[in-house]
């Protein structure tokens, strides 16, 4: 019989029919021992992942290095290009040969 079926026809029974029955007492007990571990097992999983040091903190920080470079590799050409106009504006405007 699957683990949901059981417990809703063990939640429908009478208090009477239970007591008389400790086997179905240690059922129902085993059943929820087996919900708890398996919550508590996806609340740990939940966690790894969340958690600064978990795979999306670990994410972020290869985005963040990514980034940076980027940002770097721009400034440097920004740098260059800045650098080359400044030289063809000196050429134009004559203010080189003084």
């Amino acid at each position: 019989m699957p683990q949901a079926k059981y417990l809703a026809l063990m939640q429908n029974r009478d208090m009477s029919n239970a007591d008389q029955n400790p086997l179905d007492w240690h059922r129902r007990f085993a059943a929820m021992e087996i919900r708890i571990a398996k919550l508590e097992s996806r609340l740990d999983g939940v966690d790894h992942v969340v958690e600064p040091d978990g795979w999306i903190g670990e994410a972020f920080n290869v985005l963040e290095t990514h980034i940076d470079q980027k940002f770097d590799e721009i400034e440097q050409r920004f740098n260059s290009m800045d650098s080359k106009l400044d030289t063809i504006m000196r050429h134009i405007t004559g203010m080189n040969r003084e």
